[in-house]
């Protein structure tokens, strides 16, 4: 199966509206030079999932990348 193929269509589902991956990246970038006083309540809940959803895949990413505990020494 191609990477392309593999890669996960959406970033984010808040009630039952799906974001797709890109739209992050240009949401932050949208945002990054506005006080987050500024920023609507609901983007910044946006913003908030989407942080919350990549932590969870990168810490997924990297629990798969630890090696196997080596069960003969010791």
């Amino acid at each position: 199966m191609s990477t392309l193929l593999r890669q996960r269509r959406y970033t984010a589902r808040i009630d039952n509206v799906y974001f797709l991956s890109r739209i992050g990246l240009t949401l932050r970038w949208v945002t990054s030079s506005l006080p987050p006083q500024d920023i609507p309540a609901n983007v910044r809940q946006l913003l908030a999932r989407l942080d919350e959803v990549e932590a969870e895949e990168l810490a997924a990413h990297n629990a798969a990348r630890q090696p196997a505990p080596d069960n003969a020494a010791g």
